[in-house]
């Protein structure tokens, strides 16, 4: 059986899943929405976008764009950054200390757990500052996830381009 050209290219294409590009209101940013992944908010965050819940928790990973006093580099944003996590999370541990690169920005990656409430978490945190800002994406999901979240941050922060 010969299919014509166009029938082809249909069948072609319907395979095909188009990811959305979100673009932040203030046109600072944009990436590549997971697919499947559900747009929220939550106080402190330019967005946030999270899997399905599993077991009452659903993976995410959101994007913070935070101002910042003038002069600061990001050798002192990251070495803010690791007191916090000592700080901030319970039980925080770093797994993993390293640059990175954020929106064509060179930056740096945390990789830590901690607990928040009654979860043991996994995060991975890609950060970079430009000008007055710091431009951070914190994926999250339970302990024992990491696999999975993995390839989504990886996609996520490839696509991240940082637009001012």
């Amino acid at each position: 059986m010969t299919l014509s050209r166009p029938l082809l290219t249909l069948i072609l294409l319907s395979g095909v899943a188009h990811a959305a590009t979100y673009k932040d209101p203030s046109g600072t940013f944009s990436a590549t929405v997971p697919a499947g992944w559900q747009q929220g908010s939550y106080p402190g965050t330019a967005v946030v976008f999270a899997a399905k819940p599993e077991s009452g928790f659903a993976s995410n990973i959101n994007v913070i764009v935070q101002p910042l006093p003038a002069g600061m580099t990001q050798a002192q944003y990251h070495a803010l950054s690791v007191k916090q996590i000592g700080q901030l999370i319970t039980d925080g541990k770093i797994l993993k200390n390293e640059a990175a690169t954020l929106g064509g920005i060179k930056g740096n990656r945390l990789v830590y757990t901690g607990r928040q409430g009654q979860y043991k978490l996994y995060f991975i945190a890609t950060y970079a500052v430009k000008g007055n800002r710091a431009y951070v994406v914190t994926a999250t999901s339970r302990q024992g996830q990491e696999a999975k979240l993995a390839p989504v941050n990886d996609a996520f922060i490839k696509s991240f381009k940082v637009l001012k």
